[in-house]
């Protein structure tokens, strides 16, 4: 999936004293490789479990993927935003090859190297993310669509709340329920939490509702950790996972957008009023 310079420069560079900057953002160190490798055998094992019948398996690894393209940063982002390799990317390749998979990323922050590792398969790719014109990598437009049609981007305007997410988290499984796909691979992002990155408003509400969506595909899962760095991972991620294995949310927490909020997320996404 990646090429094999862009590994090979990865294990050599990491087998340095370290810790080394690929970029302003990115960095390896002398512990990389057994992160790396640690990560790909969790890959290997989430596979397995889903092949024997497991339904919904988590790997909660780092360094996270997303933005790690085919040679590295991807459809021309400055920087790999703490990506290496691209976990997600190979998980669903992986599956690929004897099933029909979709990619969900709902990470804040558009999956350009899973757009560009995807482009020219048949797999659906559907990324929920902020609107691009606002925030790195600058990609994920609606009109890259891959070459097969197959890469949906449903982007929301900053400063969204729980309501315009779950309207895109119901918009992205109209696309996925058509698709009727056999595995489900999510890239699970939770910076997009209220103060946890940006400017963003979603709160447990939204993240227990979209874990919830997932968990009535009823389709085998394979999530995969993505983005998220304070109040995201503490609140976001526990009430995913309450979503997605069928727990009630008990917090009641929710956040509204205004009207002209819901106006730019109709005219982002070209949907009419």
């Amino acid at each position: 999936m990646h090429s094999k310079d862009y590994i090979e420069k990865i294990y050599r560079i990491a087998e340095s004293a370290g810790p080394i900057f690929l970029d302003p953002d990115t960095y390896v160190t002398n512990g990389t490789i057994q992160a790396l490798n640690r990560l790909a055998g969790a890959v290997r094992e989430a596979i397995e479990l889903v092949s024997q019948g497991e339904s919904r398996v988590f790997i909660l690894g780092r360094p996270p993927g997303h933005h790690a393209g085919i040679k590295g940063p991807a459809l021309g982002a400055p920087t790999l935003g703490f990506c290496i390799f691209n976990t997600a990317g190979v998980i669903a390749k992986m599956l690929a090859k004897s099933a029909k998979v979709t990619v969900l990323d709902f990470d804040l922050h558009h999956g350009n190297g899973t757009q560009e590792i995807l482009w020219n398969t048949e797999i659906l790719h559907v990324d929920i993310h902020q609107d691009p014109s606002t925030i790195y990598p600058g990609t994920g437009f609606p009109w890259q669509k891959g070459a097969n049609d197959n890469l949906i981007n449903i982007l929301l305007p900053p400063g969204a709340g729980d309501d315009i997410f779950i309207d895109a988290v119901d918009r992205a499984f109209e696309k996925i329920v058509e698709y009727d796909p056999e595995f489900l691979v999510v890239s699970a992002g939770f910076d997009a939490y209220y103060n946890d990155y940006t400017v963003m408003r979603i709160t447990d509400r939204g993240f227990h509702y979209v874990g919830s969506k997932i968990r009535d595909m009823r389709v085998p899962v394979i999530a995969v950790l993505e983005g998220g760095y304070s109040i995201g991972l503490s609140k976001g991620l526990p009430a995913f996972v309450r979503g997605l294995i069928g727990e009630a949310q008990s917090m009641v927490d929710s956040t509204s957008s205004s009207d002209v909020l819901w106006d730019r997320y109709r005219r982002l996404n070209r949907v009419s009023p």
